[in-house]
């Protein structure tokens, strides 16, 4: 099966383990600053089948580059240390991150991640492909995701 990292142990960090469920993935590794505060994470991830194995971050570098999937649900900037560990590391990651911070943009994990040969999806794309679920869900009716990424993209580089 798919292996799976995800980083972050808060609201974020349960819809992800329910979306990897849904994938099929229900054995992720779940990063996290402290251990101690992952129980509420834990609870809800036992409620949806999920049996994640527990690791501390600072663990997280020499073993996320292997894994199929990783999902960053850090907020901005946490997980900096973690881009410079990678970089050190020099390991060409396997597979595909998600990072859901959106500022910076690009994060230093996303430049990290790229700059090691791996793929990295920005989390804009992320409240993108949201916002048109939740249209869809609201109105029955699909969304025209193209015209909205091309908005997005046009109303992020407007930005200093």
């Amino acid at each position: 099966g798919r292996t799976a990292a995800v980083l972050g142990a808060g609201a974020t960090a349960a819809s992800t383990l329910a979306a990897l469920a849904q994938l099929g993935c229900a054995t992720p590794v779940v990063y996290v600053r402290a251990v101690a505060r992952s129980g509420g994470l834990l609870r809800a991830a036992h409620r949806m089948g999920v049996e994640p194995a527990v690791r501390t971050l600072d663990t997280a570098a020499e073993t996320i580059v292997r894994a199929d999937v990783v999902v960053s649900t850090l907020p901005p900037r946490a997980a900096d240390d973690l881009a410079v560990e990678l970089l050190g590391a020099g390991t060409r990651p396997a597979g595909v991150l998600l990072d859901v911070a959106y500022d910076p943009r690009p994060t230093a994990l996303q430049r990290a991640w790229r700059q090691l040969g791996g793929i990295a999806v920005p989390g804009e794309r992320m409240l993108l492909h949201q916002a048109a679920e939740q249209v869809r869900l609201m109105t029955g009716r699909p969304c025209p995701v193209e015209v909205m990424s091309a908005a997005l993209e046009a109303g992020l580089s407007d930005q200093p």
